[in-house]
Parts: structure tokens; C-alpha cells; sequence
């Protein structure tokens, strides 16, 4: 760990000293306190503390693009600066969901673009902000997507994630995805979420209540019951060729981290990261801002 990956994070020594355990250490040890214990015991470092301070933190003085804001808008959707992405039209929508009880049918907005296999060539504006929350995770590529996204940011623009954690939510039993999961999926250049993807969503899966999954409380995982019951109905909608929304990627803050790190190595993306908030106790997602990288 280094001065760069402090910086990265926003570590505050001031802030994190405010913990009665850490108020006598020097700024060496909360950093070596941080480092060892803090990041894995989700303390608060700065100035971000919740999801209400991450989404005050954007710069939304221009044009915004918002990925799959759905039934909940987290940028200010009346604004004429405002724009949407989705893979169905607000009719399609509200279909998909019309048996879920989480999601507000009437409050579903009609997306500005709609977007089929991963072609964003219809949008011709730049964008100074890019948001997405919980997308990421469900993109058939993640190269791909980060590609799309940078063609659509403006030189100084920046674009946020939310991102969950899978070892606090119901993704807490799926492998964690790796370069290499990252890597073979862009060789194949997957447009839909692949058969395992849809069958791993419905027989993988856990509880979603965060404050358990960090008290060690991870329910049990869905297995091979889930899996032999759904196996021949999810393989007959697959063989349509329809399109099934599911978690393609399960990422931790360092995981994430170092995906993109390697990706830029390898030049298959043009984004760096410019801040990265670890997942706070309780919660189960954590914060990215990426920028354009520089070529040199």
C-alpha cells in the first residue's frame, strides 16, 4: 500500500482518528492501522460516509447520462440536461417487473436511448458525468461497457459507479470474478449474459440483508435443488435468444481495483481510477470514480 493508494481513497488521518481506539496513534500508525484493519473493519476515512454523501459529491453541471436508472432516478431526472440508458423500452420495463414487488411500475422512466447488443453508436453527445449504480456487475463484458462508456465521456469528465460487494450481499457465495473471467468474456464477446450466469443467479444465491452478511450470518446458499428444478425452463427461455438480466460479476473493492488496473496495462481500456471508497460497516456496495487515462 502507498501515498498513491491513500490519495485514491480520500484517507483522512483526521477523520479516521476519531475512533476513541485510534485517537492517541500518529499519522503513521492510522495509516498502518487502516491498511491492516480499517478497510476490512469498514471505518470511516473521510468525508464519505453514506450513499446520500457519494451522490452530493458529483459534479452535475452539464450534460448527465444515467445507466439503467429503472424506477429510481439517482440523478435529477427533470433536469434538461438529463439522460438515460436502457436495454428495454419503459413499456418492456414495466413487464419485466410487473411481478416485483421492489420496483414501482408508474415510476419507471422512458430511457433516452435504448441500447441492443452493446451499440452506442446512436449517441452522438459527450457527457461530463456518466453514472451508474448496480450495473456494472450485470454487463455481459466488462471491457466492453467501460469502452462504450469512455466514448461517451467528455474530456473532463468523470464517471461513478456503485458497485456491490458480493461477500454483503446475495452474491456472497459466487466465485469472485478475476482478470481472467474478465478477459474470456471480451474474447467471446458476449452481448447477453451467458447460460451459467442466468442458471449461477437462481441457484447460487443468499440472503441480501448487509448488516448480517458482516456479522458472519451468510444463510444458506442455494444449491443443487435450485439448480435441477430451473435448469430446463431457464435453458428453454435461453434457447430463444431473449435477453436475461443477471449478475454477470462479483466484485470486491480490491478486486475491482486491480481488474482495472490490468486492463489498462494490457490497453484494453482508456479509464483509470481517480477515487475508490472501500465498503463502509453495514453496507454492502462501495464507490468509483474513473477518469480518462492519459496517453503518454
Amino acid at each position: 500500500m502507498t501515498r498513491m493508494y491513500l490519495a485514491t481513497c480520500d484517507f483522512n488521518h483526521k477523520t479516521y482518528g476519531n475512533y476513541e481506539d485510534l485517537r492517541l496513534m500518529t499519522d503513521q500508525e492510522l495509516e498502518d492501522h487502516f491498511f491492516n484493519y480499517g478497510i476490512a473493519e469498514g471505518r470511516f476515512y473521510n468525508k464519505i460516509q453514506s450513499r446520500k454523501d457519494f451522490l452530493n459529491s458529483i459534479d452535475s453541471n452539464g450534460k448527465m447520462l444515467e445507466i439503467g436508472p429503472l424506477d429510481n432516478p439517482q440523478l435529477d431526472h427533470n433536469s434538461c440536461n438529463y439522460y438515460s440508458i436502457d436495454v428495454f423500452t419503459k413499456e418492456q420495463l414495466k413487464k419485466n417487473y410487473e411481478n416485483d414487488p421492489n420496483v414501482n411500475k408508474e415510476k419507471i422512466i422512458e430511457p433516452s436511448y435504448i441500447i441492443s447488443n452493446n451499440d452506442y453508436s446512436q449517441i452522438k453527445e459527450k457527457f461530463k458525468c456518466i453514472f451508474s449504480s448496480h450495473n456494472i456487475e450485470h454487463m455481459p463484458c466488462v471491457v466492453t461497457f467501460l469502452n462504450n462508456l469512455h466514448g461517451l465521456l467528455s474530456d473532463d469528465g468523470f464517471i461513478y459507479l456503485i458497485v456491490p460487494d458480493k461477500r454483503y450481499c446475495f452474491d456472497h457465495f459466487k466465485k469472485e470474478t478475476d482478470i481472467y473471467d474478465v478477459l474470456q468474456s471480451y474474447y467471446e464477446k458476449n452481448y447477453r449474459p451467458r447460460f451459467m450466469d442466468v442458471l449461477r443467479t437462481v441457484s447460487q444465491f443468499t440472503h441480501n440483508n448487509a448488516i448480517d452478511h458482516w456479522d458472519n450470518k451468510h444463510g444458506a446458499v442455494g444449491g443443487r435443488k435450485d439448480l435441477v428444478s430451473s435448469y430446463a425452463p431457464i435453458l428453454g427461455q435461453y434457447n430463444t435468444g431473449n435477453y436475461i438480466d443477471s449478475h454477470v460479476s462479483f466484485f470486491t473493492p480490491h478486486t475491482f481495483m486491480e481488474i482495472i488496473d490490468i486492463l489498462n496495462e494490457l490497453k484494453l481500456i482508456q479509464l483509470e481510477i481517480h477515487k475508490l471508497y472501500h465498503t463502509l460497516r453495514y453496507n454492502l456496495e462501495f464507490y468509483v470514480i474513473l477518469k480518462k487515462r492519459q496517453i503518454k
